[in-house]
C-alpha cells in the first residue's frame, strides 16, 4: 500500500525528533532527565506538522508525484516526456490558466478536401484505419450492445505541427464513434491507437452495424426516401467518407489591444477574415456578386445519371416533390388528369429507386441504361426544374462522399462548384442592407433602392466550423460552466455537405488538460445543446 506523501513526510519528522531526544538524553544528560513521555511525543508531533505543511506548500513542485496511470487499455503509458507540457509551464510560470488562454486563442480547424484523395488519415466517415488490434466500440448506456457509428478520426502527425498546448497526441491516430440515433443519452468514445501505421488497414466491420441515424436515416440520407417501404429504403450503416486537414490559425480577439485575449465563445464576424485568408493562402481574391441565376433543366453531361447514388438522389426528390405537389405544376391540366399524372410519376419513382437500391449507390452505370433512366428524368421537368441546380450539386458530393467508380466522368466545373460548399469562409459582394430598426434610415434605403443608387458591401460568409481547441460556440448557455477550467477537445455540428446531421444541434466534447495529457479520453464531457 502506497503512504500518501504528507502522511508520511510527518511521520519521518517525528521518529526523526524523537529519536534525536532519547539518543541526546542517553548521551549528554542520562535518561532518568528525559521529559514526560506525553511531552516528547506531543513535541515531536508538533514538529512533523510543521515539516510537512513546509513539504506540501514550498517542496511538493520540486518533486512532483506521477499521477495515476490511465485504466483505458487503448491508451498506453507515455514514457519519460509524460507531463512534459504542463511540467514545463509550472516551471516558467505559466500556469494551466496560461495554456488554456492559447489554447482559446489558437483554433484547429477542419479544412475539408475537394475533390477528396484516395490517401490520408484524417477524415470524417467511411470505414476506419487503425491497427488490427482495434476494437470497434459498443453502446454503453441503452440496451442491445449495438456498434457505435464511426464519425471521424484525426491524423496525429498532421495535429503535431497545428497544437500550442503540447497535450494533444502526436503520433498515431486519435478516433471519435457515437451513437447517432437521435435522443438521449448521446454514447460515445474517443480512442487514441498510437504509431506505427505502416500495416494499419480499414477495419473489419461488426456484422450487426445498424444504419446510420437510426429511424431517422432515411430522412437525413440524401439518396434515401422515407416514403419508400422501410424494407426498400436501404439506409447505409456509414457516413459518406470525406478527407479533411486540420489546420490552426490565430483567432482575432487574441490581437486586440486593451482588451481581455480570452474569447470565450466563437464569433463568426471576427473569424471571418481569418478563415478566409486560411482558405487563400496566396492571397484573397476579389469578392464576387452573389450568384442568383438558375441552372436551366437538362443533362448536364452525356454520363449522367453516372452512379446509382444519382439515381437514388433524383427519385428521392421526385417523391418528396410529389408529396404535396405544388399548385404550379402541370396547372393547366384538368385536375382529375394532373393527379393520374402525379400517381404514375410516384409509382416509376417508386420502382426505379426499388431498383437502384440493388446495386451498390457507388457503383457506375452503363451508357445505354444511363440514356434510358436520363429520358424518364427529362419528362419530369415540371418536377425537378426549379432547383435543378441545387440537385445536380448534392448528386455530385454524394457521388464523391461514397468514393463512386464514375467520379472520373463528372466534368471540372461540377466539381469545381461542388468544392465551394466545402470552403471554410467565401467572400462576395450585395447591395447593402436596410436597418429595419430605424424608420428613417429604412426610408432612405427605399429611395437609394428606388433610384439604383444602393452602396455595395462586401461581405463574408465564414460560418463556425468544425473545430478542436479555440473558443467554442455559444448554445444556449450550456458549455458555459466548463469554458475556464475545460479545454474544448471538438466540437461538431451538421455539415450537410459531408453527411453530418445533428439538427440544430452542436456537440462539444470538454475535457481537463491533465486528462487530456494522461490519455483520459474516458474523462470527456459532453454538452450536446440546440440552438
Amino acid at each position: 500500500m502506497k503512504i500518501p506523501r504528507l502522511m508520511a513526510v510527518f511521520f519521518c519528522s517525528a521518529a526523526a525528533l524523537l529519536i534525536a531526544a532519547v539518543m541526546k538524553a542517553a548521551l549528554v544528560s542520562g535518561v532518568d532527565k528525559m521529559p514526560p513521555l506525553k511531552m516528547l511525543v506531543f513535541a515531536s508531533s508538533m514538529f512533523g506538522l510543521v515539516v510537512a505543511g513546509i513539504d506540501w506548500a514550498l517542496l511538493r513542485d520540486l518533486l512532483p508525484v506521477s499521477r495515476a496511470k490511465s485504466a483505458d487499455a487503448t491508451t498506453p503509458e507515455r514514457g519519460p516526456e509524460k507531463h512534459s507540457a504542463l511540467n514545463a509551464r509550472k516551471e516558467h510560470g505559466t500556469g494551466v490558466g496560461r495554456l488554456l488562454d492559447r489554447a482559446r486563442n489558437r483554433p484547429i480547424v477542419f479544412h475539408e478536401i475537394c475533390p477528396p484523395p484516395a490517401a490520408g488519415l484524417s477524415f470524417y466517415g467511411g470505414v476506419p484505419i487503425g491497427p488490427p488490434t482495434l476494437t470497434w466500440p459498443r453502446v454503453r448506456n441503452k440496451p442491445g450492445n449495438a456498434p457505435l457509428s464511426f464519425i471521424l478520426q484525426l491524423s496525429c502527425a498532421e495535429l503535431a505541427g497545428q497544437d500550442v498546448t503540447g497535450l494533444l497526441p502526436h503520433e498515431g491516430v486519435l478516433y471519435l464513434f457515437g451513437d447517432l440515433t437521435w435522443g438521449e443519452p448521446f454514447d460515445f468514445q474517443f480512442i487514441h491507437a498510437p504509431a506505427p501505421e505502416s500495416n494499419w488497414l480499414p477495419l473489419l466491420v461488426p456484422s450487426d452495424m445498424p444504419p446510420v441515424y437510426g429511424d431517422e436515416g432515411a430522412y437525413l440520407v440524401p439518396y434515401c426516401s422515407a416514403r419508400i417501404p422501410k424494407q426498400s429504403q436501404n439506409v447505409p450503416r456509414f457516413l459518406p467518407k470525406w478527407p479533411f486537414v486540420p489546420i490552426a490559425f490565430s483567432y482575432p480577439s487574441a490581437n486586440r489591444e486593451g482588451e481581455d485575449s480570452q474569447a470565450s465563445f466563437w464569433n463568426e464576424s471576427e473569424a471571418g477574415e481569418a478563415m478566409l485568408a486560411l482558405e487563400h493562402p496566396d492571397g484573397v481574391p476579389a469578392a464576387r456578386p452573389l450568384a442568383t441565376q438558375q441552372r436551366p433543366f437538362g443533362r448536364p453531361f452525356r454520363a449522367f445519371p453516372h452512379d446509382f447514388a444519382a439515381v437514388r438522389v433524383v427519385t428521392a426528390t421526385v417523391l418528396d416533390k410529389l408529396n404535396s405537389p405544388a399548385k404550379h405544376m402541370l396547372r393547366e391540366m384538368a385536375e382529375q388528369e394532373r393527379q393520374a399524372k402525379f400517381d404514375a410519376w410516384r409509382k416509376e419513382a417508386t420502382q426505379l429507386y426499388t431498383f437502384a437500391v440493388g446495386y451498390s449507390a457507388s457503383a457506375a452505370i452503363e451508357q445505354s441504361m444511363s440514356d434510358e433512366i436520363w429520358d424518364w428524368m427529362a419528362e419530369l421537368e415540371p418536377v425537378l426544374g426549379i432547383g435543378w441546380g441545387a440537385l445536380l450539386e448534392q448528386c455530385v458530393n454524394v457521388s464523391l462522399g461514397l468514393e463512386s467508380d464514375a467520379a472520373g466522368s463528372i466534368p471540372p466545373d461540377l466539381i469545381a462548384i461542388c468544392t465551394k460548399q466545402h470552403r471554410l469562409a467565401t467572400a462576395y459582394v450585395h447591395d447593402e442592407y436596410p436597418d429595419r430598426s430605424n424608420a428613417d434610415e429604412l426610408a432612405k434605403w427605399e429611395i437609394r433602392k428606388a433610384e439604383g443608387s444602393l452602396k455595395e458591401v462586401r461581405s463574408v460568409h465564414a460560418p463556425c466550423p468544425n473545430h478542436m481547441s479555440g473558443p467554442p460556440s455559444y448554445v444556449q448557455g450550456d458549455v458555459e460552466p466548463y469554458v475556464q477550467e475545460w479545454l474544448l477537445l471538438l466540437e461538431l455540428s451538421s455539415r450537410k455537405p459531408v453527411g453530418l446531421e445533428f439538427g440544430e444541434g452542436v456537440l462539444q466534447f470538454m475535457i481537463r488538460p491533465a486528462d487530456l495529457e494522461d490519455r483520459r479520453f474516458d474523462k470527456v464531457k459532453i454538452v450536446a445543446s440546440a440552438y
